[in-house]
């Protein structure tokens, strides 16, 4: 086992993901059900142009993972992603999912806002932060779209986007259930039912329940354990077909998370002083990156609900699509112990909570004549609020409220004319934002209806050449905007500016052979205005600022092979180089010179030069599984994947590194004869690999969120 976080002189690597997966990988019945993502020849077909389309055709870099993937690799939710992924890191702070795609993305937790990947699920763009945590427990297929993805999906997609898409309802009655247990007495749940009401109807019920004990000891209060938590969530379905030409697919869905975990509370280096002259607590010492000593056992809560409808309308040439969604949201902290001490000096309950409305209409060609397109329109309204955040320091306890109204709209279009060896795609999207938001401290009003507007025009070019079925070379530019906004939190009128990413592509994909496919890209990124979140010394609260502008260049590879039947191999690699091309008054935090305790001192200095963020030069992923058939019926599938990360920053200071490392993940299923029962034994984490889900610099010290430690269970699962 490897030491925790280290610090570096300006110019090291950086590198990691975060993981949270608390209760081992499901046996392979939970994903047995055929999916629509995979053609009997056994080719992925993605949607990542609105259309149905084999991956292999698609000019854009996707990774692209069916439920027979999403099972033999293990992962869980989408925090796990990053282990299939190329060129794809997700890190946590609290309930907030931090995508960052080719190294831009967005570390902001501020009220309000939104990350620079957009996610959706059945269609439904999910824009709170809250809402990029998904289970997989109910999961057909996950595409992970790479670049600039505005002209077809909305939104913020800014670096990319995840399309997740569930499980169907179906017309013939079938379930299945996996149960799993696990050391720090882990225990999950996953279900799903389906079933006809009607011929014209059908529904579906997914549930899914975890829970562990905390691998986080506060010495100060006798060794008990933090981290511990539970999270579950229950969706249904309800798919009605009034017509051979309409479907409409109803949806509700509840989430609820409860897990301290990824709070900031352990300082790296050990300190526990706040107050000059502070002794701290003699013969307390943290051993290592699950210690610390504090006050309060603090708690986290996150949870969201959703309804949604979708209608699907095929009127001869075109299709007609709905989608429209409404989404409630909340989180809260509960003492977090922001001094880092055992002291009762200073700490934050915060209550964040909010709604948003979606609504979305596309318009698509039928694909039968050379030329494809798909024409829309979209619309977000969202109001956030924090009810109250409370900071109490000493005597003096500080109450902010605010709130934050956002409405968003977009019209879109996205062509491709095919003259047989070449295909030319042609896409554009004008976008408006309006944003306004007041603010109250101690119950006096400070800020009332700032406002701003914003908007942009953004482009998509796509050349392809495609000889064949087993051939396609492109090249691509387009254009992703993020809106601007302001630092409500707090409760500053300065306007946060929009950022904005350039990139281009060239990308190559082949099958030379039956079972074998090479996908490769080079791809350069030039991102103006990059926001960036810092730590005000003052507060402690979260603010944003504008970095003037950061580069990224790399390669990804993904290769996927199947030598013999039951063999199956993925590899993906990928290179990545980012740097600051000009960030001239960043705030970073330096060790303090008065102080040999860890204390830091925050400071204005130029990082141009220095590397962005959770952006590792290298990454690997590589995943196997072997199909034993027995002689007397059923099978025996060991499977495994390893992921490793050359190391990174977690600030762009270029301080605080994270080592690189690897993580090894192992399975071993068999599945009894008739396919109706399957027992697993499985290990994540196995060489016990000290890793974080977030690090951060503050005035007190630098505080990390140390991610899970070695997890081994057993699992049972049953289909009928």
């Amino acid at each position: 086992m490897r030491n925790g976080v280290r610090f570096c002189a300006p110019g090291a690597l950086l590198a990691t993901t975060a993981l949270f997966t608390v209760c081992g990988a499901p046996t392979a019945l939970a994903q047995e059900t055929p999916t629509e993502t995979t053609t009997t020849e056994g080719d992925i077909v993605v949607t990542a142009q609105r259309r149905n389309e084999r991956l292999q055709d698609v000019p854009i870099a996707v990774t692209a993972l069916n439920a027979e993937q999403i099972e033999s690799q293990g992962l869980l939710s989408t925090h796990d992603l990053a282990q299939a992924v190329t060129g794809l890191t997700i890190t946590e702070s609290g309930a907030y999912v931090q995508p960052f795609i080719r190294g831009v993305g967005s570390t902001v937790t501020n009220l309000g806002e939104q990350g620079s990947t957009a996610t959706y699920v059945d269609g439904v763009y999910m824009p709170a932060v809250h809402g990029q945590w998904y289970d997989m427990a109910n999961v057909e297929s996950i595409q992970v779209l790479k670049g600039p993805q505005g002209t077809l999906f909305g939104r913020n997609a800014n670096t990319g986007a995840i399309i997740i898409t569930t499980r169907a309802p179906q017309h013939e009655f079938e379930g299945a259930a996996d149960v799993s247990y696990g050391n720090y007495n882990s225990f999950g749940f996953r279900g799903f039912l389906t079933g006809p009401i009607s011929e014209t109807t059908a529904w579906s019920l997914s549930a899914n329940f975890d829970s562990h004990d905390g691998w986080i000891r506060n010495l100060f209060r006798d060794g008990e354990t933090i981290g511990g938590g539970q999270r579950y969530a229950v969706r249904g379905n309800l798919l009605i077909e009034p017509t051979p030409n309409v479907d409409i697919l109803l949806s509700a869905d509840t989430m609820r998370q409860q897990d301290p975990t990824p709070i900031l509370i352990q300082p790296i280096n050990g300190y526990q002083g706040y107050v000059p002259g502070d002794p701290g607590i003699a013969g307390l010492t943290p051993e290592g990156p699950y210690d610390f000593i504090g006050n309060e056992n603090v708690d986290f809560i996150s949870e969201q609900d959703g309804i949604s409808a979708r209608v699907i309308w095929d009127i001869d040439s075109v299709t007609l699509q709905s989608i429209t969604a409404f989404r409630t949201y909340g989180s809260r902290s509960i003492e977090y112990d922001s001094d880092t001490t055992p002291f009762r000096y200073s700490a934050i309950n915060s209550t964040d909570e909010g709604d948003n409305f979606t609504q979305e209409f596309q318009l698509n060609s039928n694909g039968t004549g050379p030329l494809n397109w798909v024409v829309g329109a979209f619309y977000m309204k969202q109001n956030a609020n924090y009810d109250p955040l409370l900071i109490r320091s000493g005597v003096v306890n500080t109450f902010i409220t605010a709130q934050q109204v956002t409405e968003a709209s977009a019209l879109f279009a996205d062509g491709t004319y095919d003259w047989g060896t070449f295909e030319l795609t042609l896409g554009l999207r004008y976008s408006t934002e309006d944003k306004s938001y007041d603010g109250q401290r101690n119950g006096v009003q400070l800020v009332t209806d700032a406002s701003a507007s914003w908007e942009a025009t953004t482009p998509r070019v796509v050349l392809a050449y495609h000889p064949n079925d087993d051939f396609l070379l492109y090249a691509s530019y387009s254009q992703g905007f993020k809106s601007g906004s302001f630092n409500a939190n707090g409760l500053s009128t300065l306007r946060v500016n929009p950022e904005t990413v350039d990139a281009y592509e060239i990308g190559l994909k082949m099958n030379p052979m039956p079972g074998f496919t090479f996908n490769t890209s080079i791809f350069s990124y030039q991102a103006i205005d990059m926001q960036v979140q810092a730590l005000d010394p003052n507060t402690n609260l979260i603010r944003i600022t504008n970095a003037a502008e950061m580069e990224s260049y790399g390669a990804d590879i993904e290769i996927g092979w199947r030598p013999i039947d039951p063999l199956s191999l993925r590899l993906g690699v990928s290179y990545l180089h980012t740097e600051f091309t000009d960030f001239p008054n960043a705030q970073i935090f330096v060790p303090n010179p008065g102080f040999t305790d860890g204390r830091n001192m925050p400071i204005l200095a130029d990082v141009t030069g220095n590397e962005n963020v959770r952006s590792p030069e290298f990454t690997i992923n590589l995943a196997a599984d072997y199909t034993f058939d027995l002689a007397s019926g059923g099978s025996v599938v060991p499977s495994f994947n390893i992921y490793h990360s050359s190391s990174f920053f977690w600030e762009v200071g270029n301080r605080i590194e994270e080592p690189a490392y690897t993580l090894i993940n192992a399975q071993v299923t068999w599945n009894l004869p008739g396919d109706q029962v399957a027992l697993s034994a499985w290990g994540r984490n196995l060489t016990d690999e000290v890793h974080f889900r977030n690090v951060a610099a503050a005035a007190q010290a630098d505080r990390q969120a140390a991610d899970e430690p070695m997890m081994y269970g057993v699992s049972a699962g049953f289909r009928f």
